[in-house]
């Protein structure tokens, strides 16, 4: 009976809801890093300057990597960041953009700290953070959209 009043009560659900949140940013955060740490590891593999160094020493990677390796990372960072946010836009319930942007916003602080830490070349620093945000929402805004057409089928179909 006490289990039964329990699910009844609205802080319940209200509590439910927010932990739901709460995991989709740190789940849409989570990927978007590991995504990114494949990634260096992968275009470490094309060049030749950059293969045999070991990736726990990331400093050297991004001292001796030549132009090209940034280029790439630049585009997969973006991608990163899209995937975070549609991800986090994908399991929160509402307000989908403004979480996927909190994605975007958390990235924007790790990348921040990120550029302190290691030996960036300058304008690789200049254009990736403002990657982080746009791409992000453009991640919150898709789900958005595909969840509005789907909703619209759905009203179609009854």
């Amino acid at each position: 009976m006490f289990i039964f009043t329990f699910l009844q009560n609205k802080k319940f659900f209200y509590y439910v809801i927010m932990y739901r949140n709460i995991l989709s940013v740190f789940l849409g955060v989570i990927i978007s890093i590991i995504e990114i740490l494949y990634f260096i590891k992968i275009i470490k593999r094309w060049f030749l300057k950059i293969k045999f160094i070991p990736l726990n020493k990331l400093k050297y990677i991004f001292f001796k990597a030549p132009t090209e390796f940034f280029l790439i990372l630049i585009f997969f960072y973006a991608f990163s960041a899209l995937l975070g946010g549609l991800i986090t836009a994908f399991f929160v319930k509402n307000a989908k953009i403004a979480y996927a942007i909190l994605t975007g916003f958390i990235l924007f602080l790790i990348a921040l700290f990120h550029i302190f830490f290691y030996p960036l070349p300058l304008w690789f620093k200049i254009i990736i953070l403002p990657l982080f945000l746009p791409f992000s929402y453009l991640g919150g805004y898709f789900i958005e959209i595909i969840q509005k057409k789907i909703n619209k089928i759905k009203l179609i179909r009854k």
